[in-house]
């Protein structure tokens, strides 16, 4: 028998809040690029610009790159998985956060 992990109502709200955040800056990339994004083209743009990270982190109220990432993973725990986002990766090896 699996249990799920007890969440308080205030981490739902947070965990909740935080996708929606997400999604909006999903669909605000889309908007700035002006075509369609996918949720990867999107992570790597958030690697990528570190203007667009600081947007991020300011409107999800963390305070490092960490916690961006760690928000994306949260999401799509599948994205690590993504020929993409290794192939960034593998080519930006020397990429500090």
């Amino acid at each position: 028998m699996h249990l799920a992990p007890i969440t308080t109502p205030y981490q739902r709200t947070i965990d909740l809040e935080s996708e929606h955040i997400l999604l909006s800056f999903c669909s605000f990339c889309t908007l700035l690029k002006g075509k369609k994004l996918s949720f990867q083209n999107v992570f790597i743009i958030a690697l990528q610009d570190e203007t667009l990270r600081e947007i991020l982190k300011a409107i999800l109220g963390v305070e490092s790159n960490y916690d961006v990432v760690k928000i994306f993973l949260d999401y799509d725990p599948t994205i690590t998985k993504s020929k993409y986002i290794t192939k960034y990766l593998n080519n930006n090896a020397k990429l500090c956060l």
